[in-house]
């Protein structure tokens, strides 16, 4: 989830970038911790909480399958 948040947030309007790579580095972490966690933390948490269900019925699928 924060790999998609993250990359969902430097394809904000709101994050401008200067055209100098370290700043903008820098910059995109602060946008990220200042910005996106704030204002995205449920979409992030329910994300989250999706791909847990997802992940432990595969795994309980796959223990069901192999008997």
């Amino acid at each position: 989830m924060f790999l998609f948040t993250y990359i969902g947030g430097l394809s904000d309007d709101a994050f401008r970038k200067t055209g100098i790579w370290y700043k903008d580095f820098i910059g995109s972490f602060k946008y990220y911790v200042f910005w996106v966690l704030p204002y995205w933390w449920l979409i992030i948490l329910v994300g989250s909480i999706i791909l847990a269900f997802i992940f432990y019925g595969v795994r309980t699928g796959i223990k069901k399958l192999r008997g």
